[in-house]
């Protein structure tokens, strides 16, 4: 099967940010000519009126010509199918995947996805716009239309040790790049309240380009939510209760309803679709592991979620292709309209989601459980990324400085978490308590060999032995680790150093699963399935430790992102978000 008009890469049939209207598009419609595609025996969702049409579809050039039958020179029959628009994740960070973008489009391309809106700071923050480039080359290999947001907060902070540095002027760099339609999420929100010159100046890059501002300001408020918008900024997907969210959308942002890996928030936001707000809802998975893309899906998980729940599948639909396409300025996406891009998703029916065709720019990309994609190489893969010091024993060791102790409480499904005060256990050399389910956690700087690590501990884990160990730490993806006896969390540390970075589980001085992530320390160089299966192997042995949370992987990955209330860790120690600044590890 010939799969592209043109079997050539590039952003021909990837950007569809300036069309230039082809005259025979409409000459198809005044039977003129011959469309490319006739698409019959469809029944055809329309997101902006949500109503089903039946009918056929003519299909020119790799873009919709217009309803109704017409002569073709190819006829696709489709078969009663609820034919609609290509998905689009409005918001996800591919990284976490733990794929290369190539893999990643394999691994969603089945389940409907056809566009993504993709931020690269986790690569940025490893690699700079060496990695962010990297990553927009790997992306145009493959027929998934991949729009991608300029990182806006690398670092996240000044909490951790960087390593790269994004100032405005790098920015500025990736935003006049046509790939480019956003600026990435905005994590330091109080750099944006108090005027921080550099956090204004991206703003005002992407504001003055006419680029989309992304949010993340998870719990914010009143006067201090109202500066943030007024600054510029324009999504949200942090949002985790009703209220939070009705008042962000009152305040004139787009909401990004996420269900990932780590934050199932659909739950709780799905009633929104119900209410007035329609047009301003957008789905979004921001982290999704392989082993979840694996049995789970892709956007296709929160589509059912919400039929299930009530939600008319029109509208659930709605917020997954014309919202997203309108929101980031994706001309000729989202819709099933003469002039757009024949991206279309046929399938089963509208509760499971089955997907048993998926056409991008008019051809077939995947059908009955084949995916068809262009043979060109993948590019060379980036130089190994792992550069820690030397360290000994003494780095975890913690001498006692007081009665009580601070404690990042875990809340399961969350990227939120807890500040405990606890007293301190053991003699004047403070352990782990697995008994107290008080684990001791570390995280060890790994980009420019400075030796720092920061050590404190952690509740929520059920880890009754053993340690587990990875180079996924949001955002600077240092080494982090979280273990019961300092010997196993040090084994686990040197085991992943050993695999140039990854994910790496120990009980009792033994290697129990490793996951190698040789691409930046943050993705396998493995396709879906293989990854998915370390994956699991890790998450399993993981669990094996006595964890009852869902993903202690994601989990463990989150405590190192110091922007995400309320206690985390970094190598320079414990953080208090809500403070911004660090804090003694003894004491209230």
């Amino acid at each position: 099967m010939r799969v592209f008009i043109e079997n050539r890469p590039g952003v021909w049939y990837r950007l569809p940010m300036i069309l230039e209207r082809d005259k025979t598009l409409w000459e198809v419609m005044l039977g003129k000519r011959e469309a490319d595609l006739l698409i019959e025996d469809g029944r055809f969702l329309n997101p902006v009126s949500q109503e089903m049409i039946r009918g056929s579809l003519a299909v020119c050039h790799g873009r919709i010509a217009g309803w109704g039958k017409v002569p073709a020179k190819r006829i696709m029959h489709a078969g009663g199918a609820v034919v609609t628009p290509g998905l689009i994740d409005a918001h996800i960070h591919v990284e976490s995947s733990m794929l290369t973008p190539r893999e990643f489009a394999r691994a969603v391309i089945p389940h409907g996805t056809t566009a993504v809106v993709a931020d690269p700071h986790e690569v940025a923050n490893v690699a700079g716009i060496e990695g962010v480039r990297w990553m927009i080359d790997q992306g145009n290999l493959s027929p998934l239309r991949f729009f991608w947001a300029a990182p806006s907060c690398v670092p996240a902070s000044s909490l951790d040790t960087p390593g790269f540095v994004l100032d405005v002027p790098e920015v500025e760099k990736l935003l006049d790049q046509e790939e480019v339609v956003s600026l990435g999420e905005v994590m330091n929100y109080p750099g944006v309240i108090f005027g921080e010159p550099s956090v204004v100046g991206k703003i005002t890059a992407a504001v003055t380009r006419g680029k989309v501002v992304d949010g993340h300001a998870p719990g914010l408020t009143g006067r201090e939510l109202f500066a943030y918008v007024a600054a510029g900024v324009e999504t949200d997907h942090e949002c985790t209760t009703l209220e939070e969210a009705e008042e962000k959308l009152r305040s004139g942002m787009f909401i990004q309803m996420r269900q990932g890996s780590s934050a199932h928030n659909l739950e709780a936001l799905h009633p929104l679709m119900q209410g007035p707000w329609i047009d301003r809802l957008l789905l979004a998975t921001d982290d999704k592991n392989p082993m979840d893309l694996s049995e789970k899906g892709h956007l296709d998980e929160p589509l059912r979620m919400c039929v299930q729940r009530g939600i008319p599948p029109e509208k659930a639909l709605r917020a997954a292709t014309l919202n997203p396409a309108r929101v980031y300025r994706l001309r000729g996406l989202g819709m099933l309209a003469p002039g757009n891009w024949a991206d279309l998703v046929f399938f089963e029916d509208l509760k499971e989601f089955r997907v048993n065709r998926v056409l991008i720019g008019g051809e077939v990309v995947y059908e009955q459980g084949k995916l068809y994609e262009p043979g060109e190489t993948d590019p060379v893969m980036p130089t190994p990324s792992m550069r820690v010091k030397a360290f000994s024993p003494d780095s975890l060791r913690i001498r006692r400085e007081g009665d009580t102790m601070k404690v990042i409480g875990i809340l399961p499904g969350q990227l939120l978490t807890e500040k405990l005060v606890v007293p301190v256990p053991g003699g004047d050399e403070v352990s782990a308590d697995p008994e107290q389910d008080i684990l001791k956690v570390a995280v060890f700087e790994r980009h420019h060999e400075t030796g720092n690590v920061g050590v404190g501990f952690v509740r929520g884990f059920g880890f009754k032995q053993g340690a587990l160990a990875t180079t996924v730490a949001h955002d600077s993806h240092h080494l982090i680790v979280v273990g019961t006896r300092d010997e196993d969390m040090l084994m686990a540390v040197k085991t992943a150093i050993d695999i140039q970075g990854g994910a790496v589980v120990v009980r009792d001085g033994a290697v129990l699963a490793t996951m190698p992530l040789p691409v930046y320390g943050l993705m396998s160089d493995q396709p879906l399935q293989k990854a998915a299966e370390t994956f699991r192997d890790v998450h399993g042995a993981a669990k094996s430790l006595g964890s009852l949370l869902m993903d202690p992987l994601m989990q463990l990955s989150f405590l190192a992102l110091p922007v995400i209330p309320s206690l985390k860790i970094t190598d320079q120690g414990l953080v208090d978000v809500d403070k911004f600044q660090h804090v003694s590890l003894f004491g209230e």
